[in-house]
């Protein structure tokens, strides 16, 4: 009775060539797209981080420059003008030694009870009520202080350790040698108020003359700025950091100026400044103390164009493991199939081979030959 199955018959040559030219192809494809994937990991966060540290620098440089614009307008305010101008008409008249004089003598006399008087008077002053008052609105403000165009203390927010200040240098860089010029310190750390502040210095200026008649300093509580870097923490290990020129922590996850720590991530990136070509920003792997590979995106506040003392940059930084580990498990798992496939390919083809079937030939029929007859006796 015939059969209505459907059978289909390969041999096992035809199989295993078959297999050969389907597997072997989808397997080193696979191997190319690993190594691509990986590389392409690499980038794409990388990226990433390069993205985090352009935007948290872009809020850093924006947080400065807001200060030093609010400083630069108080020190236009015509409150603040008035009391210069007032301040330096004392001097009309005056030869430079008896100026310097009287400078001195106050100078002498400044952290002693003689001078509580004129501290008093100071302090009460229309110009130090209006400097409280923007003090009182904007607590990022420490202090401020009003000097006139010798550099004797006429009004602040604070009694200053020192009456005469055009011997400091942040004064010597707002006087700017009769020019007057914005200037902006490096960071420091109080110790008292456990504080990092910069101070921010602006000119006060004649009333359609422009010439110098004061300077206004402010000291400004940086720990304010913070947040912006702490917003930009990616989590899962990784960390976002600000340093100086120099590779000196500002702020990072459980760091503090004070502990005077350099970054290696930041020494990765000068180490690498050939390679980088300069760029503002960027990204690289780099292998750290330890032999952590380390995945670093960096971008520069731009901030020392304009103040010569913050060369600060923004770092986001983490471990490779834990960077790539997301995806990296599937491309692992990938490439072991991979693997796992030429691995059954090759057994498959040592399998054959060592049990080919013998070869089987054509059965002819012999012919006989006739027997020969038996010799006669």
């Amino acid at each position: 009775m015939p059969s209505d199955k459907l059978e289909v018959r390969v041999s096992p040559r035809k199989l295993f060539i078959g297999l050969l030219l389907t597997v072997v192809p989808l397997a080193l494809f696979g191997l190319f797209t690993v190594a691509r994937t990986d590389r392409s990991l690499e980038d794409t966060i990388g990226t990433h981080f390069k993205v985090m540290a352009e935007s948290t620098a872009g809020g850093v440089s924006q947080f400065i420059h807001d200060r030093v614009i609010d400083v630069v307008a108080l020190g236009a305010d015509p409150i603040v003008v008035d009391a210069a101008t007032e301040a330096n008409r004392s001097y009309a008249g005056a030869a430079t030694s008896a100026i310097e004089e009287k400078l001195a003598r106050i100078e002498k006399m400044w952290n002693t009870p003689a001078a509580d008087p004129l501290v008093k008077e100071m302090l009460s002053s229309r110009a130090s009520r209006l400097l409280n008052r923007h003090r009182e609105a904007d607590r990022r403000i420490l202090r401020i202080t009003l000097t006139d165009e010798r550099g004797a203390a006429i009004a602040g927010t604070h009694k200053t350790f020192d009456y005469y200040q055009a011997d400091e240098e942040f004064w010597q860089a707002i006087y700017a040698s009769g020019r007057g010029a914005v200037s902006v310190t490096d960071i420091l750390y109080d110790e008292v108020t456990r504080s990092n502040y910069i101070g921010i210095g602006a000119p006060i200026v004649e009333e359609g003359s422009n010439r110098f008649i004061g300077a206004i300093d402010a000291l400004i509580d940086l720990t304010t700025m913070f947040p912006l870097l702490q917003r930009a923490q990616p989590g899962g290990g990784a960390r976002t950091a600000l340093v100086k020129e120099d590779g000196t922590f500002i702020y990072a996850p459980n760091v503090t100026l004070s502990m005077d720590l350099k970054s290696e991530e930041f020494a990765a990136i000068r180490d690498n400044a050939a390679s980088l070509r300069g760029q503002p920003a960027g990204y690289l792997t780099a292998t750290l103390a330890g032999g952590v590979p380390t995945l670093i995106g960096f971008a520069d506040t731009g901030l020392k164009s304009e103040y010569a003392r913050l060369g600060w940059t923004v770092l986001v930084a983490q471990d490779t493991r834990q960077a790539f580990a997301p995806i990296r498990g599937v491309v692992r798992l990938i490439a072991v199939l991979v693997l796992l496939g030429l691995l059954a390919l090759t057994f498959l083809g040592v399998y054959m081979t060592l049990h080919r079937p013998p070869r089987l030939t054509d059965l002819q029929e012999v012919a006989l030959a006739p027997r020969a007859a038996p010799a006669s006796r």
